[in-house]
């Protein structure tokens, strides 16, 4: 009669079970008695022990009261509140008495208490300049006397049942030790026996297992014209008939799914060509795999072929290969939204200004594929933003002219160089004349802005140090601190590096920044001016202890007329940190917001130091000018 593989299999453990099973049987009962010993240890004494704990605790806390009393304070409640607690891990302590002797000091330690609770009361009920309290306490045979003695007592009754812990504590190593020498013989007997048991189960089954393993590897190398041999009928028979089995399915849908794989790639390449911008989609070695008409028409980059890789590495534009190679290789997508990420092609003999996008592409197990590049074309929105800043500027140039002939006929009607004014004449001129000065600030920052963007003006590029920068825009808002009572602080290390910078236009931004912050700072707020170094460079801090910026609002605090809703101090256009933003780009540095609501808000100013290599007179670039807010 032949025995089918499970049967024998069966056989074969039922021994190595039995063992275990009395191994484990054994352990169990050690276990027990050892968690017998463990119990031993945990109970009363514990018990005893954190009693004791407790009520030298209340103990020190009454004793302080006493003291407290002696000088003058009123203590009665300390000591009642305290005494309670006293009483009650006392009368605990009475009833868990388990060790010999320990009654003895619980009755001594009883008789303690009272004679102390009542010379206590003695004590609070003579009245509070008494004399005879300070005897009450010192006196032999008086409170503090009482104290140190039933400090004692509890002492000794929480070293008893610590050595009765310890004696128990001792029993159960030594029965943990007699475990584990019971568990290792037994252990060493199944494990003689498991060794034998697993060689006649090897010499039995391990044939049919190897001749699997190895037609497993050729299939899992793509070779699936494979057959196993079926040599018997119990379970080893039947996985050579599943095997066999698998191998056919495999085979059948690794066709379906070249089929389908087929028409994924044309339907996805049809997809991408349908797109109006442009798209490549790049594998992990730079090469690219697909590429729409649009991509191949902008960048001339060789048609791919469908189901074959591209040919060679592509070449992306100067300004695409470090983002291209940071989505590769460290998985960052790169998703600017500013003009000033525009990148500048040529399509037909034309000038293309295209905005680009690239996101790494991930497989299921989150590992990298490669990435996608698309390039939107946003050459009429860059023209269109060109217009309206042009325009901006042109119409505040115009405005300027007559608005200052404004200005000037407003200040000689107040001067009565024409004539006398009532009041209200007057009140009205100066109304009018607030309103020319706020409209003529919005036109000089319009017209700043407008040129700083388009290059206009020049920088005096010097080593200039941090100290002074920050020196000379905090004494020029130093008035206007005084009259508010805001304190302005300068905290700068003396061996900071100078830095590359036009000492007026920094000037300019951080005056610009320091009247932001006296708008929204209030009375008997601080400002703080400090600087470190980073690296190749150095940050200028600018700190206010202000009503702060709610976080939805700090991505925009750079943007053109941008103005916190709900913030109505000051009377700002918003234009004045686009202005400060556009000064620190010029000089190749950055500049970055911090405020938490109610807190406060701090400006960062980071600018390049000083190494010679800033030419003189360095134009401005063309970066994005955004806005003024609150602090």
């Amino acid at each position: 009669m032949r025995l089918s593989l499970r049967l024998r299999i069966v056989l074969t453990l039922i021994p190595m079970f039995l063992l275990l099973a009395a191994v484990g049987g054994a352990g169990i009962l050690l276990l027990h008695r050892l968690s017998d010993r463990i119990d031993a240890i945990l109970r009363e004494n514990y018990r005893s022990v954190n009693y004791m704990e407790r009520l030298n605790e209340s103990l020190e806390r009454i004793d302080s009261a006493f003291n407290f009393a002696m000088a003058g304070r009123d203590a009665h409640a300390q000591y009642d509140l305290n005494w309670k607690s006293y009483q009650e891990h006392l009368a605990l302590e009475q009833s868990n008495i388990t060790l010999r002797g320990e009654t003895e000091l619980v009755l001594r330690l009883v008789d303690l208490t009272e004679r102390y609770h009542r010379q206590g009361q003695a004590f609070f009920d003579s009245a509070t300049k008494d004399p005879q309290r300070r005897s009450a306490y010192h006196d032999a045979g008086g409170l503090l006397d009482l104290f140190k003695e039933i400090k004692a007592v509890s002492g000794e009754i929480r070293r008893l049942n610590q050595q009765n812990m310890e004696d128990a504590s001792s029993e159960a190593r030594q029965t943990a030790s007699y475990s584990v020498t019971v568990l290792a013989v037994g252990l060493a007997m199944a494990g003689l026996l498991a060794a034998l048991l697993t060689w006649q189960m090897i010499r039995t089954i391990l044939h049919p297992i190897r001749t699997v393993t190895e037609i497993a590897r050729e299939i899992s190398a793509g070779n699936l014209d494979q057959v196993m041999p079926v040599v018997t009928d119990d379970e080893v028979g039947q996985l050579a008939q599943a095997f066999n089995l698998m191998a056919r399915h495999l085979r059948e849908y690794r066709q379906s799914q070249l089929n389908q794989l087929s028409r994924a790639q044309r339907t996805s390449q049809a997809t991408i060509d349908s797109f109006p911008d442009a798209v490549l989609v790049i594998d992990i070695e730079g090469r690219v795999e697909l590429a729409n008409p649009a991509a191949r028409r902008l960048l001339g980059v060789t048609p791919v072929q469908a189901g074959q890789p591209a040919s060679g590495l592509w070449q992306p534009p100067e300004a695409l290969r470090e983002p291209l190679a940071e989505a590769l290789l460290n998985r960052k997508d790169y998703l600017p939204e500013s003009f000033e990420h525009t990148i500048l092609l040529n399509s037909q003999n034309a000038e293309c200004a295209v905005l680009p996008r690239i996101l790494t592409i991930r497989d299921e197990n989150d590992d990298t594929l490669g990435a996608a590049v698309v390039l939107q074309d946003v050459t009429r929105l860059r023209l269109l933003d060109q217009v309206k800043n042009n325009l901006v500027a042109t119409a505040s140039h115009e405005l300027k002219t007559p608005l200052t002939g404004i200005r000037l006929a407003v200040h000689l009607l107040l001067e009565e160089s024409v004539g006398p004014l009532t009041s209200k004449q007057v009140e009205l001129l100066l109304d009018a004349r607030e309103n020319s000065e706020r409209l003529l600030a919005v036109v000089n920052n319009l017209l700043d802005l407008g040129k700083l963007e388009q290059g206009w003006r020049q920088l005096d590029v010097r080593p200039e140090s941090p100290r002074s920068l920050l020196q000379s825009a905090a004494d020029a808002v130093s008035v206007r601190a005084q009259d508010k009572s805001v304190e302005i602080s300068l905290n700068v290390p003396d061996d900071l590096p100078a830095v590359s910078a036009d000492a007026v236009r920094i000037d300019h931004a951080l005056r610009n920044l320091l009247d932001n912050a006296l708008v929204y700072t209030d009375r008997g707020g601080r400002i703080t001016l400090s600087a470190a170094a980073d690296g190749d460079g150095v940050i200028l801090n600018i700190s206010d202890t202000g009503c702060g910026i709610p976080p939805e609002h700090l991505p925009h605090v750079f943007e053109k007329f941008f103005r916190v809703p709900g913030q109505t101090r000051g009377t700002g256009t918003g234009l004045g940190l686009a202005i400060v933003q556009e000064i620190v780009t010029a000089h190749g540095g950055t500049i970055a917001c911090e405020s938490q609501p109610g807190t406060g808000t701090t400006f960062r100013l980071r600018l390049p130091v000083a190494n010679g290599n800033v030419p003189p007179n360095y134009v401005f670039g063309h970066a994005n000018g955004n806005a003024e807010t609150s602090s």
